[in-house]
């Protein structure tokens, strides 16, 4: 049994950074464990230098050889389907944003061939990114929404068997037909392949990968992954500590995992920001995963002036209306005034 990274990777970025805080929490709760890293060649070429602290984590390290001509997003998917092609032996795949909180033997021992969790632990009826599901299997002709369940391939265990090995054949297949069609993304193509051979899987308990930011609080108890970005993250802040950027740059600017940060990993599921808050409910969660909000937060980031001005005019709207509605009230009443 091993656990396997991909990685594709320049200095530009924060994806070896990651890595390197997911292979050394996973060194920390399994200091015996087999971890694998698989790569294009460019991304091996480039680690040196302040770049070459995951060989103290890593037990073996294979490079594909990707298509030299695609960009680095499309090249870091082609490894990724095509993993069960190039690495011999059982394996619990695991993204590179993550953090391991626990002992990971016991996936071997349930006697499933094939399994991952469900997308942000939640039925397609009810989430987040419902139209986009829909819209991306309809561009593409695929079915998998039939099932009302779509899964996250940022967590895949996959036994080394003739049936895996042709589920992964076929989700390389679908990716390329996906990327013809301009969606890079492998989720959609991850979804059809897993209709197409039902059989063979197994949805695993959402604690194999606990998307803290969307529906993760139920498994943070019992949590063996964090996954800290789940691919949405892109405009908002993680209250994850180890998802921040001080410690990629940390960690970047060292070429090591600096103390304080170790301390973080030895205790993650206590490694939040001191101001969160959490939110629930479904009016309030349409309104934070709507398009309006992305902007308001944008405008928040880049244009903190104008932001400002918007936030007091809507300040001021909201002491009118609450004006006129306590007075509304206060008739219907006879005058008993209502506080909040």
């Amino acid at each position: 049994m091993q656990y396997l990274y991909v990685l594709t990777s320049s200095p530009k970025d924060s994806y070896y950074e990651q890595l390197l805080l997911s292979v050394t929490s996973l060194r920390l709760v399994m200091p015996e464990a087999k971890i694998t890293l698989l790569c294009d060649r460019k991304t091996r070429e480039g680690l040196a230098g302040k770049r070459c602290e995951y060989e103290k984590y890593v037990s073996d390290i294979i490079t594909a050889d990707a298509p030299s001509d695609m960009p680095q997003v499309e090249v870091s998917r082609w490894v990724k389907t095509s993993m069960r092609s190039l690495i011999k032996g059982d394996f619990l795949f695991i993204d590179t944003d993550t953090i391991i909180t626990d002992n990971l033997a016991s996936i071997a021992e349930q006697g499933i061939k094939f399994g991952a969790c469900l997308d942000k632990h939640s039925l397609i009826e009810s989430h987040g990114k419902k139209d986009n599901i829909l819209e991306n299997d309809k561009r593409l002709g695929f079915i998998s929404h039939l099932s009302g369940r779509h899964y996250n391939s940022g967590v895949i265990f996959c036994a080394d068997i003739p049936e895996t090995r042709k589920i992964f054949d076929r989700w390389h297949e679908l990716w390329l037909l996906s990327v013809s069609k301009n969606i890079a993304r492998d989720q959609p193509s991850f979804n059809m392949a897993i209709h197409e051979n039902s059989q063979l899987f197994t949805e695993l308990n959402g604690i194999w990968n606990c998307q803290i930011a969307f529906n993760g609080l139920p498994y943070l108890a019992g949590a063996k992954v964090i996954h800290y970005f789940a691919s949405d993250l892109t405009m908002h802040t993680s209250p994850f500590l180890p998802a921040s950027g001080w410690v990629f740059n940390k960690i970047k600017d060292n070429g090591f995992i600096p103390d304080e940060i170790l301390e973080l990993l030895k205790n993650p599921k206590a490694a939040f920001m001191p101001e969160s808050r959490i939110i629930a409910g479904h009016d309030t969660l349409s309104v934070i995963n709507s398009s309006l909000f992305d902007i308001v937060l944008w405008i928040r980031k880049k244009l903190p002036g104008f932001f400002k001005f918007l936030n007091g005019l809507c300040y001021i709207n909201k002491k009118i209306a609450k004006f006129f509605v306590v007075k509304a009230n206060r008739k219907k009443t006879s005058g008993i005034k209502h506080y909040n």
